[in-house]
């Protein structure tokens, strides 16, 4: 028997005992519709495999069934395989076992290395932007996808890589021997206080934050950075979420939290609420570790998300902030993971839309957005221009040589030339606001 044939023999197992558990709870009717469905599903597999022009692979035609499952739902609710599912833990936990290599996403390069991640083990190891990979555990790297580069590097923690790099600039390879730890992905990008050129003279203290996504640790980050701020005299703040496409609700609660007292942040609507007509789970601000009322603006564009939207809305609504930018994406729902374990096939998962949310005072209508209080439209031109500013300063800010005296510096000097007028906006507004 064929590890393929045997592999689907143990997934029909399983399907087969769900099935003969829902038996228990479902009418005959149901019960045998059940039966057919799942009759279908394995005859047409077999036509697939016995007809199609090649050789198909089980976990493609696997997964490509669960996926559209998942997508005659609505664009949110997803089926996720084992890789996906890893990624998405990764994001929402803010931690990943590796080395902490961010590859560049243009393939024209090759493997070459957009940056390390601050204080993982390619950081600290010797690993550099714009570093080509030409060889992991001895095996050439050549034509190798950045898919396939990515599970080789990864492996057990405390185990090892070795890594065969080019440093930019340089003709001899150089060799590192990284061992796999547990590191850390920061959901705050930046947190420092505004100067010149973008404060004129005499001008009051402008703090900045940029979050990236909604993460476990983000509302326990934010509260320390504005402590911090707020210790340098901060008298007013900007807050980036430009594209942030959320991340976890309870999050985005807490960020709220730190600027409000009391009263609604969001509401929660499943569907037995919407059939029974109560008013949802509702999730209220308090008092303890609410930060001063310093005059809040919040830049939002097309691809503010999700736990972004409600952080806007929230503080928008009660009167707290003032939103700059463009018209945010309006994604008004909440989605859950559920587990679904594939045996050998590893771990994968669905998410899946559970309910839709309402801001204090805007309407639960997913595909409308935010509309900021501040219009400033951005071009095409101008949004690459604000994503290709913030991954130079990724660079920069990731870069081990970068403050090091004895280390050889970059051999070409990351520029950040881009006008950004949404942030200058956001600063106009704030500063006659400051008391």
């Amino acid at each position: 028997m064929s590890s393929r044939t045997l592999a689907w023999l143990v997934l029909f197992a399983l399907l087969g005992g769900l099935g003969l558990r829902l038996h228990a709870h479902l009418q005959s009717g149901e019960a045998d519709t059940l039966t057919r469905q799942q009759a279908a599903f394995q005859y047409l597999r077999k036509l697939i495999h016995d007809n199609y022009v090649k050789e198909v692979d089980d976990k493609r035609l696997f997964y490509g069934a669960m996926g559209g499952m998942a997508a005659t739902l609505d664009r949110h609710s997803q089926f996720l395989p084992p890789e996906d599912f890893e990624q998405l833990r990764t994001t929402t936990t803010g931690q990943f076992q590796g080395v902490g290599i961010e590859f560049n996403p243009d393939e024209s390069l090759g493997l070459m290395v957009l940056t390390p991640l601050e204080g993982t083990p390619a950081y600290k190891g010797g690993v550099f932007p714009n570093d080509k990979v030409l060889k992991i555990d001895g095996v050439a790297t050549e034509g190798m996808s950045r898919e396939e580069a990515g599970r080789r590097i990864k492996g057990p923690v405390g185990s090892t890589v070795a890594l065969t790099l080019l440093h930019e600039g340089e003709t001899q390879p150089v060799d590192v021997t990284l061992a796999r730890a547990v590191n850390e992905i920061k959901s705050l990008q930046v947190a420092e206080l505004l100067g010149p050129p973008l404060l004129p003279a005499n001008a009051p203290k402008i703090g900045y934050v940029e979050i990236s996504h909604f993460q476990q640790k983000t509302g326990a980050d934010l509260d320390a950075a504005l402590t911090r701020l707020e210790a340098r005299g901060m008298q007013a703040l900007v807050l980036d979420l430009r594209q942030n496409p959320g991340g976890l609700l309870e999050a985005a609660e807490q960020v709220a939290d730190l600027f409000l007292k009391d009263g609604v942040i969001v509401t929660v609507i499943t569907r037995a609420a919407a059939t029974e007509k109560t008013k949802g789970s509702i999730a209220y601000a308090e008092d303890k570790g609410t930060h001063p009322d310093y005059p809040l603006a919040i830049l939002v564009d097309a691809h503010s998300a999700s736990a972004s939207e409600v952080v806007s809305g929230a503080l928008k609504d009660r009167g707290r902030a003032v939103l700059v930018g463009e018209k945010t994406y309006g994604k008004f729902s909440v989605q859950d993971v559920f587990r679904v374990p594939l045996g050998n096939w590893g771990e994968s998962a669905l998410k899946l839309t559970i309910a839709r949310y309402q801001t204090p005072s805007s309407p639960c209508i997913d595909g409308q957005g935010l509309i900021p209080d501040y219009p400033v439209a951005f071009t095409p031109e101008q949004q690459r221009g604000l994503q290709l500013s913030r991954i130079a300063r990724h660079i920069k800010d990731n870069d081990p040589r970068n403050g090091n005296a004895g280390a050889k510096p970059p051999a070409k000097a990351v520029k950040d030339e881009f006008d950004d007028l949404q942030l200058k906006k956001a600063i106009e507004v704030l500063i006659p606001r400051v008391k």
